[in-house]
């Protein structure tokens, strides 16, 4: 079978890559995060800002401007991890795009938090609904690439033994928000701090992980 035909597989249908649907899975996926992105600069507000002063916006907005700079880079690097995920898939499937259409939703909410973080980044009522949210986004990462082991939809084998290097990656980021989401009810701001650790925390199952590991994770 061609790789531009529809595959059957278990009952359900599968969208090589190179199908409308597989693209049309891309193109939305991309685009909603290049929205997500966008649409964090609202969380500003300039009829706040004083411009009798130099340097007003960074005075008058500090908690905003933190918010913003936090969630770029973390919409970003989601958006990372998704791209690589997509760039190592042959297809895609029901399951998958359910799963995938999950995480754009959440991807979607994250400007919302972030205007709550920016108002005051030490308080219970804006660091739960922030972390809460990016833990949904790293849990529903972690299912796809379950999801996309269990339907073999990788586009091409797996090095052996890498899956389990690839899960412990995406897992130790993901336990290092929901460990600071828990701690965010009693201590809103060492939760807070704690999701700057998920990136040296990644960095340390890549550096341990067999060489494909880049590749794939």
């Amino acid at each position: 079978m061609g790789e531009r035909d529809d595959i059957r597989a278990g009952g359900h249908r599968r969208y090589a890559r190179d199908t409308l649907e597989f693209s049309r899975v891309a193109n939305l996926s991309d685009g909603l995060f290049a929205i997500a992105l966008t649409v964090l600069v609202l969380t500003l507000d300039p009829s706040e800002v004083s411009l009798d002063r130099l340097g007003g916006a960074l005075l008058d907005q500090p908690g905003e401007l933190i918010a913003f700079a936090l969630s770029f880079a973390v919409i970003a690097n989601f958006w990372w991890i998704h791209h690589r995920f997509l760039a190592n898939l042959a297809a895609v499937e029901p399951g998958l795009m359910i799963l995938n259409l999950a995480l754009l939703g959440a991807v979607a909410l994250i400007p919302f938090p972030t205007s709550l973080l920016g108002r005051d980044p030490t308080v219970r009522g804006s660091v739960v609904p922030y972390l809460t949210v990016l833990s949904v986004v790293a849990i529903l990462h972690l299912l796809l690439l379950t999801r996309a082991e269990r339907v073999d939809a990788w586009r091409r084998p797996m090095p052996p033994g890498l899956f389990p290097w690839l899960l412990a990656g995406w897992g130790a980021s993901t336990m290092v928000t929901v460990l600071g989401l828990a701690i965010s009810f009693v201590v809103p701001v060492v939760g807070l701090v704690m999701l700057l650790l998920t990136w040296p925390v990644e960095a340390l199952v890549a550096w341990r992980a067999p060489p494909s590991y880049r590749e794939w994770g």
